[in-house]
């Protein structure tokens, strides 16, 4: 497979996650409150940290399987079951969350597919939104977790 077209692929998938980011994770807002009282400045800068921390970490795990399965393709093509059995190598630690890794698998190969032609980017995307939706139901988020993981489902679906 043609290392431009997944550079291309992983530069655009990129941009997608850096939009997601943006909608899914609120960007704190300077109050009249730090112009009057310097000291609270403090808080801020903290709460400015913590939002480039949490974008940071969003991006990483949105782009986690799509960066593992083009250095992949960038080695050689693989069939789906190569790729599978290369895939459940790096993903599989646990075998009580066999479920979500299967649709992490799954979704794989469905990046590999619409890398090479063989399906399109609304299968690509629904498969992302299955894997979402395994991972909400497999790890059972609750509060905070369970709230952004709605959120991106939303903002993708």
């Amino acid at each position: 497979m043609r290392k431009e077209m997944i550079d291309k692929f992983l530069e655009k998938e990129t941009r997608l996650a850096l939009e997601v980011a943006s909608k899914l994770i609120e960007k704190p807002k300077i109050s009249m409150m730090v112009v009057i009282f310097p000291f609270l400045l403090i808080n801020f800068i903290g709460d400015l940290r913590i939002y480039r921390y949490k974008r940071e970490f969003f991006l990483k795990e949105y782009m986690f399987l799509k960066k593992i399965v083009c250095e992949l393709l960038k080695e050689k093509e693989f069939l789906d079951s190569e790729l599978k059995e290369r895939l459940e190598r790096v993903l599989v630690k646990e075998t009580r969350y066999k479920e979500l890794y299967c649709s992490q698998i799954e979704e794989g190969i469905a990046i590999k597919k619409y890398l090479t032609g063989e399906s399109d980017e609304v299968f690509m995307r629904s498969k992302e939104v299955e894997t979402l939706k395994k991972t909400i139901e497999v790890l059972n988020l609750k509060g905070d977790a369970l709230e952004t993981s709605q959120k991106l489902l939303y903002i993708l679906g």
